[in-house]
């Protein structure tokens, strides 16, 4: 970790505080390639290795508000340095433009989504806090923009004329149908 990404964490404490608050947390691994290594650091600021996550794979976790999670790239062989190389560090995306940060803790990560002012997401976090609903975490590297179909999945789902029941009219490839009827479920479950 370099000062720009210890500036970009502001605050964050890299050990964890309490575990008072409980929340349920998804960690995706959407890097380029390759398992990715979930670390809790402890009270100590020690690191606690929670297992690997696969490529496209993800790693449910109850955990609490202040605990400070990092991540690393798996080296699977002695040729990984080339991999490492090719594909660098891993980062979960934060709320706040997609940025890539090296720490993720939920308080602070609830409170970059907060400023968004949306009162429906305000409301998601709010239940998110509550231990009501689950976040879901992007893992990625520098090298792992959103696919094509995310993205237009992502665009067509926030249109309201979307529904599940329009999404077979629009004639598009199944792969993106499939990921909208997805993402439907997912962002209006009722």
């Amino acid at each position: 970790m370099n000062m720009e990404d210890l500036e970009e964490i502001g605050d964050l404490q890299m050990k964890s505080q309490s575990s008072r608050d409980r929340v349920k947390v998804l960690f995706k691994n959407e890097t380029s390639k390759g398992k990715v290594k979930l670390i809790w650091l402890n009270y100590q600021g020690d690191e606690v290795d929670y297992g690997l996550i696969g490529h496209s794979k993800a790693m449910f976790m109850n955990t609490f508000l202040t605990h400070p999670w990092v991540c690393r790239l798996e080296k699977e062989d002695d040729d990984a340095e080339e991999e490492e190389e090719e594909y660098g560090e891993v980062f979960f995306q934060w709320p706040d433009s997609g940025k890539l940060r090296p720490v993720f803790e939920a308080q602070k990560f609830v409170e970059k989504m907060w400023q968004e002012n949306d009162e429906e997401l305000q409301n998601d976090l709010q239940h998110f806090l509550n231990g009501q609903l689950r976040m879901d975490v992007i893992i990625r590297n520098k090298y792992s923009p959103p696919s094509l179909v995310d993205y237009v999945a992502n665009i067509l789902t926030d249109q309201p004329w979307v529904t599940l029941d329009s999404v077979a009219s629009l004639e598009l490839p199944t792969t993106l149908s499939e990921q909208i009827k997805a993402d439907i479920l997912k962002k209006r479950p009722d």
